[in-house]
């Protein structure tokens, strides 16, 4: 299981290599803040991924105390402008993830090379361990269709808040028919979008999360969809979450701007045709 949340300030100083704190924002978290920085819960105590978007974004340094004596770690490049980039800049831990102690402080550090204040955001996923396995797929036609991997593709018109997580509720094209599923990929896009993550309706409380885009052009970092469009790979981000057909995710959306159109795309494989649980 992974987890978003996102850190983001305004940097007073645009000097190349002169990092300065991103402020972890708590409006709308579900994990508790801790000085400028996250507490990291006894639960997710691994860095899955990250990435920034910022006008001039330079370097990214995230930190925490057991990481150390080695040098906190410096990352270049990332992606420069208002969107994520295509293809999109993505930090991803998830094959190896890095171990945080529970309970300790994770802070994000960063430089950009404006003539003066810029806003920088980074988000980031925190996790258990190693992906949850994918379900197994079939190759033939199954019963029902079960073990059939498909898109399911979605849309809402919620207005959405301006740099702050705002959920949504996708309308699906077509109605899932009964039976429970895994959500192994997702894709959301709207005009000022930068981030998402998928909101379970139902426990459990994490909300696992990808960059978003702005335009039908634009690229997913590779592990987000359950196919990579250039190489044909199947994810190595596992299972998301999994749920009932009448129980679908919602999902958080964080934009730049008041936008009231979203597409949402649910990467997705059916378990079973069970519908409920204990049947």
């Amino acid at each position: 299981m992974f987890h978003m949340e996102v850190f983001r300030s305004s940097l007073s100083s645009g000097v190349t290599n002169v990092f300065q704190q991103v402020t972890y924002v708590t409006a709308g978290s579900v994990l508790t803040g801790l000085n400028n920085g996250v507490q990291i819960p006894p639960e997710l105590t691994f860095l899955h991924s990250f990435g920034g978007i910022g006008a001039t974004l330079e370097n990214l340094k995230p930190q925490a105390n057991s990481w150390l004596p080695a040098p906190f770690p410096e990352f270049a490049p990332n992606n420069v402008g208002t969107a994520a980039g295509t293809p999109p800049k993505l930090w991803d831990f998830s094959r190896n993830p890095k171990a945080f102690r529970p309970t300790e402080e994770f802070d994000m550090y960063a430089s950009q090379t404006s003539a003066g204040a810029e806003v920088e955001a980074v988000f980031f996923n925190i996790c258990d361990g190693p992906a949850t396995p994918l379900p197994p797929v079939s190759s033939q036609p199954t019963l029902n269709g079960v073990g059939q991997f498909f898109v399911a593709h979605g849309t809402a018109t919620t207005t959405l808040t301006a740099n702050a997580w705002t959920s949504v509720i996708p309308i699906l094209d077509q109605a899932l028919p009964a039976g429970r599923y895994a959500l192994v990929g997702a894709r959301v896009m709207t005009a000022h979008a930068l981030a998402f993550r998928v909101k379970p309706t139902v426990q459990p409380l994490w909300r696992p999360g990808g960059l978003a885009v702005q335009s039908a052009g634009s690229f997913d970092p590779p592990g987000q969809r359950y196919i990579n469009p250039l190489t044909g790979q199947i994810t190595h981000w596992g299972t998301w979450v999994t749920f009932y057909q009448n129980t679908v995710p919602q999902v958080d959306i964080w934009a730049t701007a008041a936008d009231t159109t979203e597409d949402i795309f649910f990467d997705l494989i059916k378990i079973s045709d069970i519908v409920t649980g204990g049947l």
